[in-house]
């Protein structure tokens, strides 16, 4: 990934305020300003005000980011009316935020950035959220993450495979669901994987 794309990547302030000012246009990101699109939004904005009330980081997670010994740039691929990143990105930030300063987030958004996003898809496809891994000092790629929680992807493959009998609604109520009960849980075990296998490791 180009440095000036990670540069050019949002902090998490500036990405709500995006969206915020997107939704008093009437507008969102991307292509597709479809009014099912606007609406996803709007849903998204208060997903991600909930998130940021209800979720914290736990206790473990706070004590393996405060052992990392080296700085982290997470660059995160979303859209504005994506649900899962509605869900996710605002436990990303809360991470970031936790780290004091070891972790640095940039957003950016996809649809923005169509031709790196081809280097991170996921199965074939441009799948968001999609997170990507730096260390801060040489830029060099540490991993990816995404672009849903295991469970949350679990939830995703059963509707695929049977599309025919499961309305959409049906799989989306079901998917926000199991995101409101885990709270941020499912996301941050994930997450604290991936960190202890860099803590006091040369990068």
């Amino acid at each position: 990934m180009e440095k000036s794309v990670i540069e050019n990547g949002m902090n998490y302030q500036h990405y709500r305020r995006l969206i915020h000012q997107l939704l008093q246009e009437n507008k969102t990101t991307g292509d597709n300003q479809s009014e099912d699109f606007i609406h996803y939004t709007q849903l998204n904005e208060q997903r991600m005000n909930r998130n940021e009330k209800q979720i914290s980081v736990t206790d473990e997670l706070e004590k393996t980011l405060s052992n990392l010994d080296h700085n982290e740039t997470w660059v995160v691929f979303s859209e504005a009316w994506c649900g899962d990143c509605a869900q996710i990105i605002p436990v990303i930030a809360k991470i970031a935020e936790a780290s004091e300063g070891k972790i640095d987030l940039r957003i950016i958004i996809k649809s923005d950035y169509k031709e790196e996003m081809q280097n991170y898809l996921t199965n074939g496809a441009e799948a968001v959220p999609k997170l990507v891994r730096f260390e801060s000092e040489s830029l060099k790629e540490i991993g990816t993450w995404g672009a849903r929680p295991e469970k949350a992807q679990a939830i995703a493959e059963h509707w695929k495979k049977n599309k025919d009998t499961i309305p959409k609604e049906e799989f989306s109520k079901e998917l926000h669901l199991w995101y409101a009960k885990d709270k941020g849980v499912g996301i941050q075990k994930e997450f604290l994987m991936l960190l202890k296998e860099n803590v006091n490791v040369s990068l």
